[in-house]
């Protein structure tokens, strides 16, 4: 079971996560609004009542010290004039009537400060126009109600930006991955709980990648027995035919044909047969090894001119009878691979290219490309026809003056793919024959200078 991307008890749906994850921010923004707000309003209060206040306390001071009512009626008049927006200025008196002084400017009941100042003759009360702390106090509110209606209105563009940018990709995956689950008709289209949907199709992808992995273990377990099999099938084929042959060898060892031609004649033609008879059998059960899957690679790492002294002792004898001269190149290279595997692809290319050159020439090169290892056997012997050419890897596919029954480079072939790497073949009739294997992954160690500096040879 996969673990469901949302707990128990929690927003299900993919959009109420996104107003659960935005929500919040979009709260504390609004709140953060609205105390700018509520913080202008009082700043503009706090600034109008102390500007009353101060403008009363310079009325106050405008009439101190008058000796009577005139005099302090005058006094009041001019101050008030001077001091707009203070509109009326009433003085009460304990032991007088009240003291009213009006500048004769417009007071709105509605919008209209009070303050009250206590001085010597009485406690002074200020009438101030409040018209523009209202005025202010609208352009602070409706300030705040933008800030909000901008706050709100970001929020709303940004979740369904969201919901586009999150939901639209997801709903696609869900759509893919439902597709290939049923490729006959989907079963999660209905399903408006997206995460719920997607959970149940990963469900069901882990339940098939269940049962593949059980469906490839018991491929392999099947395969290996079948490998098995095999490999104990060809194991009693050799072993039944090579006694009979081998006793058939020594029963003809043991003829004395004596003086008589057509009989020696008869002998040797035996002995020619069984041994070919060897040789096929010896590849035959060659290629089943290599098909049965019995042959598995142990790389390790080797010097190729270990591996070239194994060539040169395998063909010695037959390039001193054809007259053929083979060089070795590359020598010091190191390789990772399976020595004793590519020492036999190296003796049965290098056979096949003296086998072909008689009274000429063979160049055989190991060399470095990146990590890989490439190996050439180049000849300047008769070449290959092109239909020859498509087909000399197959089984039975015997070469111009070549004897045996065509077997050798077929094993090459399948030695190059079970070392991991390629073979082919490039000819031109008369002009020679390349033969060529590269293995990915076959170099040691970094690349040295020496092995940078090979370079092909075309000719000899």
């Amino acid at each position: 079971m996969t673990v469901s991307p949302h707990a128990p008890g929690r927003p299900t749906s993919l959009r109420q996560l996104i107003l659960r994850g935005s929500l919040p921010m979009a709260l504390i923004a609004l709140s953060l609004a609205l105390t700018l707000g509520v913080l202008h309003v009082r700043a503009v209060d706090a600034e109008a009542h102390a500007m009353a206040r101060i403008q009363a306390a310079g009325l106050a001071a405008a009439f101190a010290g008058r000796p009577n009512d005139d005099a302090m009626t005058n006094a009041l008049t001019l101050a008030l004039a001077q001091s707009a927006p203070t509109g009326r200025a009433i003085l009460h008196r304990r032991h007088a009537t009240d003291l009213a002084v009006d500048s004769g400017r417009h007071l709105d009941p509605r919008h209209t400060l009070h303050t009250w100042t206590p001085t010597p003759q009485g406690e002074l009360e200020t009438l101030v126009d409040a018209s523009a702390l209202h005025d202010r106090h609208v352009a602070g509110l409706a300030m705040t109600l933008l800030l909000c209606a901008g706050i709100t209105t970001a929020f709303l563009i940004g979740r369904r930006d969201l919901e586009r940018s999150l939901i639209e990709p997801i709903e696609n995956v869900r759509s893919r991955i439902d597709r290939f689950l049923h490729p006959r008709g989907s079963q999660a289209d209905g399903d408006d709980d997206t995460l719920q949907a997607i959970d149940g199709l990963l469900d069901e992808l882990v339940e098939l990648r269940r049962r593949h992995d059980a469906a490839m273990a018991e491929a392999l377990r099947r395969r290996l027995q079948e490998i098995a099999r095999q490999t104990r099938f060809v194991e009693q084929i050799g072993d039944h035919f090579r006694q009979p042959l081998q006793a058939l060898a020594l029963f003809v060892a043991g003829m004395q044909p004596g003086d008589d031609l057509r009989q020696r004649a008869v002998v040797g033609q035996m002995r020619t047969s069984i041994t070919r008879l060897n040789e096929l059998l010896d590849g035959v059960l060659e290629l089943a090894r290599f098909d049965a899957g019995a042959v598995e690679p142990a790389p390790s790492t080797v010097v190729a001119s270990d591996v070239f002294v194994r060539g040169r002792a395998a063909i010695e004898s037959d390039a001193d009878r054809l007259g053929v001269e083979v060089r070795w190149r590359g020598g010091r290279l190191p390789l990772h691979t399976d020595p004793v595997l590519f020492a036999e692809l190296l003796q049965r290319l290098v056979v096949n290219a003296v086998l072909s050159t008689p009274h000429g020439r063979v160049l055989v090169a190991v060399r470095r490309r990146g990590d890989a290892i490439r190996l050439e056997v180049r000849d300047n012997g008769m070449g290959l026809d092109p239909d020859i050419q498509a087909r000399v890897f197959e089984e039975f596919t015997r070469l111009p003056g070549h004897p045996g029954y065509g077997l050798g480079l077929a094993v090459a072939r399948r030695i190059a793919d079970t070392l991991g790497g390629n073979i082919g073949v490039r000819s031109r009739p008369g002009r020679g024959t390349l033969f060529w294997v590269q293995l990915d992954g076959a170099a040691s160690g970094p690349p040295t200078r020496a092995t940078a500096a090979l370079r092909s040879h075309s000719a000899f």
